[in-house]
C-alpha cells in the first residue's frame, strides 16, 4: 500500500513564498496521521508540505490524505480532483473540512470532521475491508486524547531546527473571529502528561516549540505539565494569554520549566475593539505591565496584532506601530481581521452584507475579504502593508533587541525573517 499525505499551499504559505526558514516551524498534523498507519500495512508513506517543498504530481498512490485550512481549501480541492483522476482514494480533513463539511464532501471520497486520532485508524480498517464511509466525525467522550509520536522522520528538513510538540488544544477565549472553539470546543483536549514527557525525552533536544493554542487554557493541567517539565531542564516557547502574568504561581512554573518566549494575542490597542469581539482576557491598560513582568523573568514576547476591527482607522493603525514599541513587545506580528466561515464574525458580516468575497484563497489573514467600517477595503490593505514595513525597519528591530536579556541572536533571526516577510507579502 502506498499513502501520500499533503499539506496544500496557500497564497502566503508556499514553497519559495513569503515564509522562510527563520519563521517556519514543522506542523504535526500529517506526521501524526502517518504514525497512525498500522505497521502490518507495510505501507510506503510520503509526506509533502507544499509550504516548504515542491508540489508532487508524479507517482501513484492507493490513498491520498489532504488536510487544509480555509486559505488552502481551493488548492486542496484541486488536489482532490487531480489524485482522484489518477485513481487514488482521496480523503480530506482539517479545519476547513470541519467547518464546511457539506462543501468538502463534494470533492473527496471521504472527509474527516474534528480530530482524526480516533477516526483515521477506523477509516484505514474500513478501507482495507472495502467499506469506507463518506464522513468520519470525531466524538468527544473524554477530556484527554492520547496521541502517538509523530513520524518526524518523514518530514522535510526545511524548517527551523526546533522540534514542535502539542499538549493541549484548548483556548479559554471565545473570540468572534476565531475558529478554534468552533472546531474543538472551549476547553479542547489534553494529552496525558506522561505521554508528552516521554515524547520530549525521545527527541533529545534542549529547545521546543509548543503548538498548543494556549498552554494555560486549562490552568490545572498547565501547572501539572509545567511541573513535570522542570526536571527535563529544557527551554521552550509557546502560545499563551497575557493574563498569566496575574497568576504568580503559574508564571513561576513557566520560568522554572524553561519558558524563554511566548506568543500572545494582544490583537488591538483599542479596548472597544477587544470587547466587540469577545476578547475578555485582554486589558489594554495592563499591556505594558504584563510585558514587563515577562521581561523581568527573561521571557521574550512575540505579540500578535489584528488590523480591521470596527474601531480601527488608518491613523489608529499607523499609531499602533509606536504603541507596540512603547509597551516593549519584542517581536510584533500583524494579520488582517478575517471572518472565517463557520465563525460568529462571518455570520454577522454576511448578514450585514459586508463579506466581499468567498474566494477562500483570500482568507489567509493577509488580504481584506470584508468591508471595513472606517475605511475602504483597499485603504485597509495598503495600511496593513505599511505597518508591516514600518515595524520592521532595521532601526526598530535593533531598538527592540535591547529588551531581550538573553539569546539575542535567537531574537534577531526571526526579526529579520519577518523583515523579509514584510517585503514579500505585498507581492502576493
Amino acid at each position: 500500500m502506498k499513502i501520500l499525505f499533503i499539506l496544500p499551499y496557500d497564497k502566503t504559505y508556499k514553497y519559495n513564498g513569503a515564509f522562510n526558514f527563520a519563521i517556519s516551524y514543522a506542523p504535526l498534523n500529517l506526521p501524526l496521521l502517518a504514525a497512525l498507519v498500522p505497521a502490518e500495512f507495510n505501507a510506503e508513506i510520503k509526506i509533502i508540505d507544499e509550504g516548504v517543498s515542491k508540489p508532487l504530481s508524479e507517482g501513484t498512490f492507493d490513498i491520498v490524505v489532504i488536510t487544509c485550512v480555509t486559505s488552502s481549501a481551493n488548492r486542496a480541492y484541486e488536489l482532490c480532483r487531480y489524485w482522484k483522476k489518477k485513481g487514488s482514494y482521496v480523503v480530506l480533513g482539517g479545519a476547513h473540512s470541519t467547518l464546511m463539511p457539506d462543501e468538502a464532501m463534494g470533492y473527496a471520497d471521504s472527509i474527516f470532521v474534528g480530530f482524526a486520532e480516533q477516526t483515521f485508524p477506523q477509516f484505514l480498517q474500513d478501507y482495507i475491508h472495502n467499506s469506507p464511509q463518506k464522513i468520519y466525525k470525531h466524538v468527544c467522550n473524554s477530556e484527554h486524547l492520547s496521541m502517538p509520536t509523530p513520524r518526524r522522520d518523514l518530514m522535510s528538513k526545511r524548517y527551523m531546527h526546533i522540534p514542535t510538540i502539542v499538549a493541549n488544544r484548548g483556548c479559554v477565549n471565545n473570540c468572534a473571529y476565531c475558529c478554534i472553539h468552533k472546531m474543538w470546543g472551549k476547553k479542547g483536549l489534553t494529552r496525558p502528561i506522561g505521554e508528552v514527557i516521554d515524547e520530549i525525552k525521545s527527541l533529545r533536544s534542549k529547545r521546543y516549540i509548543f503548538l498548543d493554542p494556549s498552554m494555560s487554557s486549562d490552568r490545572e493541567y498547565a501547572m501539572e505539565l509545567l511541573t513535570a517539565l522542570i526536571p527535563l531542564k529544557i527551554n521552550w516557547m509557546g502560545l499563551s494569554t497575557i493574563d498569566v502574568t496575574n497568576n504568580s504561581v503559574l508564571l513561576d512554573l513557566m520560568v522554572k520549566s524553561g519558558c524563554e518566549g511566548i506568543l500572545a494575542g494582544f490583537e488591538s490597542m483599542n479596548a472597544e475593539n477587544l470587547s466587540g469581539v469577545g476578547k475578555r482576557t485582554n486589558k489594554v491598560d495592563e499591556y505594558k505591565t504584563a510585558v514587563k513582568k515577562f521581561h523581568d523573568v527573561n521571557i521574550s514576547v512575540l505579540g500578535c496584532f489584528v488590523a480591521g476591527f470596527d474601531g480601527d482607522t488608518r491613523q489608529s493603525l499607523l499609531d499602533t506601530v509606536d504603541a507596540i514599541d512603547e509597551i516593549c513587545v519584542d517581536l510584533p506580528r500583524f494579520s488582517i481581521l478575517t471572518p472565517f466561515p463557520g465563525t460568529d464574525l462571518f455570520d454577522k458580516y454576511e448578514k450585514d452584507g459586508r463579506i466581499l468575497t468567498k474566494n477562500w484563497d483570500m482568507y489567509d489573514t493577509m488580504h481584506v475579504v470584508f468591508e471595513p467600517k472606517n475605511m475602504s477595503a483597499d485603504e485597509l490593505q495598503q495600511t496593513f502593508f505599511q505597518i508591516w514595513k514600518e515595524t520592521y525597519k532595521t532601526k526598530r528591530i535593533l531598538k527592540r533587541m535591547n529588551n531581550i536579556k538573553r539569546n539575542r541572536f535567537i531574537g534577531l533571526l526571526p526579526a529579520f525573517g519577518f523583515k523579509f516577510y514584510a517585503k514579500r507579502i505585498r507581492k502576493l
